[in-house]
């Protein structure tokens, strides 16, 4: 299996909803720019085009990693979603943005305050994390970057102004709530791992000018979760809210 093997692979998983059994170890992305070649492989294949991104970094001022949303699988709040649709459902409640215009690749390097002042809205998301791994999680962490780094879908708040909200908004431990039929599942410690999730902009940023990736204003850039991943095994309702950006609402059916 070659990594153009494996691009198609994760495409055929995707249109038929077939996990991926086994990954050779000598089959693995070698390196993060294999990784990222296939994510842009596999949206071309897939033919829905990009709708997001989903960044993140363990720790405040980590390696950042991210990857594409193709644009079906980024849906607007109240959604109703399908769970057999999916291999598996985990669900995380973040922070999201958009660009007030589109950022094109470039030779010089974009500084904080400009991606910043780039920024036009704000938003809270859900994303539904799945894999095309049987093995998932015993996977290797490229090949799970390869598989857009294990997204299934994004909901999608109400987007705001971020000019409006930049200074009040507490981006690094915001009262939120997330409940899946009335039972909460906010942890005792929330917070983003990144800390303020407005650093992987940054990154996110100057990682798609390397690759001569356009950013487009229509997609929503996810900045991780608050809240850590849970498991969600049956339908009912689940509820988020971000004090300051509103709400964002799934129905598992």
């Amino acid at each position: 299996m070659t990594h153009d093997d494996l691009a198609q692979r994760l495409v055929n998983a995707r249109h038929r909803h077939q996990l991926i059994a086994t990954l050779e170890p000598e089959r693995l992305p070698p390196d993060a720019a294999t990784a990222y070649a296939i994510q842009q492989a596999v949206i071309a294949g897939l033919g829905k085009g990009t709708g997001g991104w989903k960044i993140g970094a363990r720790s405040p001022g980590a390696a950042a990693s991210g990857a594409p949303i193709p644009g079906a699988l980024v849906l607007p709040s109240p959604a109703r979603v399908e769970r057999q649709n999916f291999f598996r459902v985990l669900v995380e409640l973040e922070i999201a943005f958009r660009f007030a215009e589109p950022l094109a690749p470039r030779a010089d390097v974009y500084s904080r305050d400009e991606v910043l002042a780039h920024v036009g809205q704000i938003l809270p998301t859900i994303e539904i994390v799945d894999s095309r791994f049987a093995e998932w999680p015993n996977v290797a962490p490229l090949a799970q970057l390869a598989d857009f780094q294990n997204n299934g879908a994004l909901i999608t708040g109400h987007a705001q102004p971020y000019a409006t909200l930049a200074r009040a908004l507490d981006f690094v431990a915001p009262e939120l709530e997330l409940s899946f039929d009335g039972a909460s599942l906010v942890p005792e410690a929330p917070g983003n791992p990144a800390g303020d999730p407005r650093e992987l902009l940054v990154w996110f940023v100057n990682h798609c000018a390397a690759s001569g990736i356009t950013i487009e204003p229509e997609w929503t850039i996810t900045t991780g979760s608050y809240v850590g991943a849970h498991r969600i095994e049956g339908p009912g309702l689940l509820h988020g809210h971000i004090d300051g950006l509103g709400e964002v609402e799934i129905e598992f059916v």
